[in-house]
C-alpha cells in the first residue's frame, strides 16, 4: 500500500477534493441534522474541510496549523473546540452520510448482489494514557498482551465492491485508567455510557440506529468473538440474517437430532465429504434461547493454514447454499482492510487529545476521510488511490463491468439489425462511439491513449 501519496503541502490546509465532497453530498444539511453547527465565528464547513485535509497529511492538526497559521483565519483553539464539542452527534452524521453514499452507489451495483453489514473490533491503543477519559486496560488478542486504550467497535456496510463505515463506538473496560462522569441527557453522556456497556449490546444498538435511519442490508457478518445463539436470536428480532464464524467451544450447544451437542461433537457424528470439496460438512441444527428455537445452517470449511483443522460458519438463512455462505462471509475481510488503512495511513491513533469527545470526533473524521476515498475509488478516478484495497476489490468489480458492457454491446447490435438495416461506415462509427461512451472512465482513458 505504498502507492498512497501523502500531501505535505496542502493549500491553506483545505484540498479541493474535500470541498467538492462536502458540496456533492450536501454535508451542511447533515451537519445541521447532527447539531454540528456554529452560531458565530468560523463556519463549520471551513473547520471541517481543514480537519479532513490534515488526516491525509504527515502532521497533526496542531503542527499543520503552526506551519500555516499566517494563512488561516482562525486559531488552533477554534478547531479544538469543535473536536471537543459534546453536543455534536457524530454517530448520526456518519449514518446519514453513509445513506447518501449508498444512494450514489446503488445504480452502479448489480441487483443480484446482497448488501451486508459487517461488525468487527480492533485495538485503539494509547500506550501512555494516564489522563485520557475512559481509557482502560484492554487485552490485545492479536499481540497477546494488555494495552491501554479502547476497543474500536466498527459497523460497516458493503456491497462486495465498496466498504463504507456506518457508525462506531470506542469501548472502555472495567479496568479504567481514568474514569469520567456522564449525563445521559446529552449526546456526549450517551456516548460515554455506551462505551461502558458490553460489546454485544452495543452492536445491537448500532445496528438498530443504522436501520432506523435508512441503511439497509440483508445479512450481518462477524467473526467468532460476537457469535452466540443469543446474538443470532436478537439479530433475527431486528429482521436481519446472520453469517458468522462459530466458536469451536464445548460450552456452546446446539440441538442436533434431538440432542444438545457442541460443534465438535456434531462434526464427529457426521459423514465427511471427501476430495477437494470447498467444505467438509453441512448440516442444519437448532439454536435454543430461552425456549425459542432458531434454525441454523452449519458449514464446516477446511482451514487453509492448517489442513487438519476446520472452521465453522453459521447462517440463520438456511435457504442459502454452502457456496453462498462461504462467499458472503468472505466479504468480511474488507473491514480488516479498513482498520489497516485507518491505522497506518489515516492517522487514527495519532490524535493526542485527552477528552473522550475529542478522540471520538477525530475517529469520526477518519471514517469520513475513508468514505471520501471509497467514493473516489468507486468512480475510478485514480485506480492507485487506495493502493492494496483496489487490488483486493478489482476481481469483484470486473465481473459486473464485463457483463454490463457485453449486454450494452448486444443491445446496440440488436438495435441496428432489427429492421435488416445494411451497415454503412457511418453506422459502424456510430456503434463504436456509443459503446465507448458507456465504458468506465478509466477504460476510456486507456483506449484513448492506445488510439493515440
Amino acid at each position: 500500500m505504498k502507492s498512497i501519496s501523502r500531501n505535505d503541502h496542502p493549500s491553506l490546509g483545505i484540498s479541493s477534493s474535500v470541498q467538492e465532497f462536502f458540496t456533492r453530498f450536501r454535508l451542511s444539511q447533515l451537519a445541521r441534522a447532527s447539531n454540528a453547527t456554529k452560531a458565530k465565528g468560523v463556519p463549520f464547513r471551513v473547520l471541517f474541510c481543514y480537519l479532513i485535509s490534515t488526516v491525509f497529511s504527515n502532521k497533526s492538526a496542531y503542527r499543520d496549523y503552526l506551519k500555516h497559521q499566517n494563512q488561516l483565519n482562525f486559531s488552533d483553539k477554534t478547531f479544538r473546540n469543535l473536536l471537543n464539542n459534546g453536543k455534536i452527534n457524530w454517530q448520526k452524521f456518519l449514518i446519514l452520510l453513509c445513506c447518501r453514499i449508498i444512494q450514489f452507489i446503488k445504480p452502479l451495483t448489480d441487483s443480484a448482489r446482497k448488501p451486508v453489514f459487517i461488525v468487527d473490533d480492533s485495538m485503539y491503543e494509547r500506550a501512555h494514557a494516564k489522563r485520557v477519559e475512559l481509557a482502560a486496560f484492554q487485552f490485545d488478542h492479536a499481540n497477546h498482551r494488555h494495552v491501554r486504550g479502547f476497543r474500536f467497535l466498527q459497523l460497516g456496510w458493503s456491497d462486495g465492491n465498496t466498504f463504507l463505515p456506518v457508525t462506531f463506538s470506542l469501548l472502555s473496560g472495567q479496568n479504567q485508567v481514568c474514569g469520567t462522569k456522564a449525563d445521559a441527557r446529552t449526546h456526549s453522556g450517551k456516548r460515554k455510557l455506551q462505551a461502558q456497556r458490553k460489546a454485544p449490546d452495543v452492536v445491537r444498538e448500532l445496528l438498530s440506529s443504522a436501520l432506523r435511519h435508512g441503511v439497509r442490508a440483508s445479512y450481518v457478518l462477524f467473526d467468532s468473538w460476537f457469535s452466540s445463539p443469543k446474538m443470532f436470536q436478537q439479530l433475527r428480532q431486528l429482521g436481519l440474517h446472520t453469517v458468522a464464524m462459530v466458536k469451536r467451544s464445548k460450552k456452546v450447544y446446539y440441538r442436533f437430532n434431538g440432542q444438545m451437542m457442541d460443534v465438535k461433537a456434531i462434526f464427529n457424528a457426521q459423514k465427511k465429504r471427501r476430495g477437494r470439496s470447498r467444505y467438509l460438512l453441512s448440516t442444519v441444527v437448532e439454536a435454543v434461547v430461552e425456549g425459542e428455537v432458531l434454525p441454523l445452517k452449519l458449514v464446516y470449511v477446511r482451514n487453509r493454514r492448517k489442513r487438519k483443522e476446520y472452521l465453522v460458519l453459521a447462517s440463520t438463512d438456511i435457504q442459502l447454499s454452502e457456496d453462498e455462505i462461504i462467499q458472503l462471509y468472505g466479504k468480511r475481510w474488507s473491514i480488516e482492510v479498513y482498520f489497516k488503512m485507518c491505522k497506518h495511513y489515516l492517522r487514527l491513533a495519532k490524535y493526542q487529545g485527552l477528552s473522550y469527545d475529542g478522540i471520538f470526533a477525530h475517529t469520526a473524521l477518519v471514517a469520513i476521510s475513508y468514505s471520501l476515498l471509497a467514493v473516489q475509488h468507486r468512480e475510478q478516478v485514480d485506480d492507485r488511490t487506495l493502493g492494496e484495497l483496489f487490488y483486493l476489490m478489482v476481481d469483484e468489480l470486473s465481473d459486473v463491468t464485463f457483463v454490463e458492457t457485453l449486454q450494452q454491446l448486444i443491445d446496440l447490435f440488436q438495435e441496428v439489425f432489427k429492421d435488416e438495416y445494411v451497415l454503412s461506415e457511418q453506422a459502424v462509427h456510430h456503434i463504436i462511439e456509443n459503446f465507448l461512451e458507456k465504458l468506465p472512465t478509466s477504460y476510456q482513458k486507456q483506449l484513448t491513449k492506445a488510439a493515440a
